[in-house]
């Protein structure tokens, strides 16, 4: 089982916004399948959502940079760093592609930093979802809404994400997903 954590500020004053993007997305996925599951199990910073086969959906309450309080809490709880996949923006990626990772460090993103720090790992797997190219000051750009432009970018990158959740889903180790992810081709061509 993956349990999905996407990396967001709560509350709709930041619902659009840039450092949203991981949370937007799955939030898209689960509005074209009619998903709206009861959680399934509550933690003190935040809740578990049942997805489908083999996914599901560790959703921090706090902002972004207390992300990893409710990861330890699950880790607690036996959902453990392994069995994570981080779902973020990547202001150093540009916007509609994406990266598959299994480890490294935080990239100066203050979610991961979090992460990281409550749980003792690198070793996290991760999306990273370009939201670039970036503009300073990077505070005020991450937490600004989106552009009419950038959200027909962001509409394609539907397509790809259900395939990398599908594909995630279906395997019991995402060792082999990175190569095929991380083509250009994945997050350019439209998928089936």
């Amino acid at each position: 089982m993956w349990t999905l954590v996407p990396l967001g500020n709560p509350g709709s004053e930041y619902q659009d916004t840039r450092h949203n993007l991981g949370r937007l997305m799955l939030q898209r996925w689960m509005a074209d399948r009619n998903l709206a599951p009861a959680p399934s199990r509550r933690f003190p910073s935040g809740a578990l959502y049942p997805l489908a086969p083999g996914l599901q959906a560790l959703v921090p309450a706090t902002y972004m940079n207390l992300s990893g309080e409710v990861c330890a809490q699950a880790g607690a709880a036996g959902i453990y760093a392994r069995n994570l996949v981080l779902l973020y923006d990547d202001k150093d990626l540009p916007l509609g592609t994406g990266r598959f990772r299994l480890d490294g460090s935080d990239g100066g993103h203050n979610g991961l930093r979090s992460v990281f720090a409550c749980l003792g790992t690198q070793e996290v797997a991760r999306l990273r979802l370009g939201i670039g190219p970036f503009q300073r000051p990077l505070v005020d750009f991450v937490l600004e809404p989106w552009t009419d432009d950038e959200w027909t970018r962001i509409e394609a990158l539907d397509g790809p994400f259900a395939t990398f959740l599908e594909i995630l889903g279906a395997t019991g180790t995402p060792g082999g997903i990175a190569n095929l992810v991380n083509s250009a081709r994945f997050w350019e061509t439209p998928q089936p």
